[in-house]
């Protein structure tokens, strides 16, 4: 019986009960996102590492491909400790295609791949049309999202995997479920870009990556632990060690001994000197544009030594926690080779 019909009785009741629920549950998500040490409470300063364990200090391009190496081993690690990797040999993508609907540009193909534990993850992959060799990307939804919306123009991702299937790129988005922690799925990005590369469409030399939220960790991740990524766009999530305490964030970007290695924002030296932009909006909740600004600026100083400064980018716009685009699609096209950008301006246009 909906409950508009309920006598008035009945309906006060429930809306208490509702009441009580939310209550309970905004109070169980506070207690949460407040990490307890020792019975008491721990303020968001104490959580940020007098000293890392690993900074970034090279003054060489040298110095700083080897701290890539010995960094990159380090995370590698700390992922395996938590979700062991399978081999592709052991447990194949095994992508499967259920059914495709043609959306004019672009076929898009509904179906799955079988993940590192085995199970089968769902994921949507779209094949423009013609016959040379094509870019790619990987792309990434956030917490609560999935590939779908990343597709979805009217969602806060604004569309993106659709604007770069329209702009002549072979897209591949999963639907990830939420983890523990965010970078155990690492090797489930890892078997998508396989899926792509094992695609005759598709040109090996030209992926790339993009995401928002937890789906710019992702592409951080994936982006710096995987050299196949040749180009990166992080969307609402760079930001410094102590900007992420800053603010209530979920606690699953804490994989067990990332804290202590790094400044999270540090991360992004492992895409270097392959090209990344980031995206920050001034009024994300999430992620304040004080730290973002500070993270970009280690982030540049880092490129730097690499000699690859033009390599890395910061696109800030106004408003609050979503995708933007313009300079994204401009930045993938401009190393991948592909047309997204004005695929976009054209659709922008009344």
């Amino acid at each position: 019986m909906p409950w508009q019909r309920r006598l008035p009785k009945e309906k006060d009741e429930l809306e208490n009960i509702m009441r009580h629920f939310s209550l309970v549950f905004a109070w169980a998500t506070f207690l949460h996102t407040l990490p307890l040490f020792a019975g008491e409470l721990v303020s968001p300063s104490e959580k940020v590492p007098k000293a890392f364990e690993m900074p970034f200090v090279a003054s060489t391009p040298a110095e700083a491909r080897k701290w890539q190496e010995q960094a990159r081993a380090k995370l590698l690690e700390l992922v395996a400790v938590q979700a062991p990797r399978r081999s592709a040999q052991e447990i194949p993508p095994d992508f499967q295609v259920v059914s495709a609907e043609d959306r004019g540009e672009y076929t898009l193909q509904h179906g799955s791949f079988c993940g590192n534990d085995g199970n089968r993850r769902p994921c949507l992959v779209a094949i423009p049309r013609g016959e040379e060799k094509l870019p790619a990307m990987l792309c990434l939804h956030g917490h609560g999202g999935s590939a779908e919306m990343v597709f979805d123009p009217k969602s806060i991702y604004r569309g993106f995997a659709d604007h770069f299937a329209r702009g002549g790129y072979v897209v591949i988005a999963p639907t990830l479920e939420h983890r523990e922690y965010a970078a155990t799925a690492l090797w489930d990005l890892m078997r998508c870009v396989d899926i792509l590369t094992q695609r005759g469409e598709v040109d090996a030399q030209r992926i790339g990556a993009a995401g928002l939220s937890m789906g710019g960790e992702w592409t951080m991740w994936i982006a710096a632990c995987d050299e196949r990524i040749k180009a990166a766009v992080v969307s609402g999530w760079m930001c410094t060690t102590a900007g992420v305490f800053a603010v209530p964030n979920c606690p699953c970007w804490e994989l067990p001994g990332f804290v202590p290695v790094m400044d999270v924002c540090e991360t992004h030296l492992l895409i270097a000197p392959r090209p990344v932009l980031f995206e920050n909006a001034e009024a994300d909740e999430s992620f304040p544009l004080k730290y973002t600004f500070e993270g970009f600026q280690r982030i540049q100083r880092g490129y730097r030594v690499f000699g690859a400064e033009a390599a890395v980018a910061q696109d800030v716009f106004p408003g609050g926690h979503a995708w933007h685009g313009p300079a994204a699609y401009v930045w993938i096209d401009k190393h991948l080779g592909g047309k997204a950008a004005s695929r976009y301006r054209n659709a922008q246009q009344p």
